[in-house]
């Protein structure tokens, strides 16, 4: 059984969670010829044993061996970027539909101890992004406690994982406080914005833009997989277009920094649902590549699905990025 049918059957609200990062992934270093070093990947994904564990034990498949995912000296060696930024994935265990145990505070604390413990190994080279659900009551809690145990980190947050609509205002107003305090400690955020609502778009966007972000300090804000799920679809053109409708409306928050990153989006293989892009989608692409800004977009390749010089040769040579322009995605924020 496929995973994705499995998930339809068994867990439909983290249906795509792990899609594009599981089955069909092929992160091998010689799938593509490389032509250039990578030297930044600002999403790479990582897993502690007891999640790889706990994953198997619901009957998910595990294309690879446990440590392309979980090993973090696996992980530099295949991803081979100078510098990462590398995502915990402990939001998973506060979504009912997927935990139902009453420990999913101690299951979190231990998904970011296990990223945190993975990344003093290359002090240097990775950047840890700890993973929260903001819809809990101890989200802040556990955004001081990873603050205090690691303050050059990040903050990674998945609306789908946590099914969030800053459309409830109790929702919204609990995502506030994260940000707001992200923002007084200088953490980046990391965001996966789309929760996966047939409705979810510009009316969403606007309330980032206009409620969100208002009256909080400068954040730096990265939104993953240019604001959707991954692939390159209708639903990517929508909302990058309703951004950059809002954003020549004067709805840009002054003093934030917020980027796109193209992790997952140029895809040249079918990934569990999500199809490859076409010639004709890679040249469309290059489209919204130029619309959005070189400069407002971070390279990423959404590890194990892409290592880094696979990824950025397909960015080179399918949608016909030159080196000059991959140079100013791939930095560093």
């Amino acid at each position: 059984m496929s995973f994705t049918i499995y998930c339809m059957n068994k867990f439909p609200i983290i249906l795509l969670l792990f899609t594009l990062l599981c089955c069909k992934a092929k992160p091998t270093p010689d799938n593509h010829s490389t032509t250039t070093k990578a030297s930044f990947d600002s999403h790479v994904h990582i897993m502690s044993p007891d999640l790889i564990s706990y994953w198997k034990s619901l009957g998910i498949p595990f294309s690879k061996s446990d440590a392309i995912y979980a090993n973090v000296d696996t992980i530099m060696e295949i991803n081979n970027a100078d510098h990462i930024n590398l995502i915990g994935m402990g939001y998973v265990f506060t979504s009912q539909e997927y935990y139902e145990g009453n420990d999913r505070y101690e299951r979190m604390q231990k998904e970011n101890n296990y990223l945190f413990e993975s990344a003093l190994k290359y002090p240097e080279q990775i950047t840890p992004y700890f993973a929260i659900d903001p819809l809990q009551d101890f989200a802040v809690e556990e955004l001081e406690r990873c603050y205090g145990l690691f303050p050059e980190s990040g903050v990674k947050l998945h609306f789908n994982a946590s099914q969030v609509y800053l459309t409830e205002p109790v929702h919204l107003e609990k995502v506030s406080k994260v940000f707001k305090k992200s923002a007084e400690h200088d953490l980046p955020i990391l965001l996966h914005f789309d929760n996966w609502h047939p409705k979810f778009g510009k009316r969403d966007l606007g309330i980032m833009m206009d409620t969100l972000l208002k009256d909080i300090p400068p954040v730096r804000l990265q939104i993953a997989h240019f604001g959707t799920s991954g692939g390159f679809n209708e639903k990517t053109k929508a909302f990058i277009d309703a951004f950059l409708e809002l954003k020549d409306g004067n709805h840009f928050p002054e003093g934030h920094q917020i980027m796109f990153d193209i992790s997952a989006v140029a895809l040249d293989k079918d990934s569990e649902g999500v199809e490859a892009l076409t010639d004709d989608g890679f040249k469309e692409l290059r489209k919204y590549i130029d619309k959005i800004g070189i400069e407002n977009i971070v390279f990423g390749t959404d590890y194990p699905l892409y290592a880094a010089d696979e990824y950025y040769n397909i960015l080179k040579e399918k949608v016909g990025l030159s080196e000059g322009e991959l140079d100013k995605m791939n930095r560093i924020q």
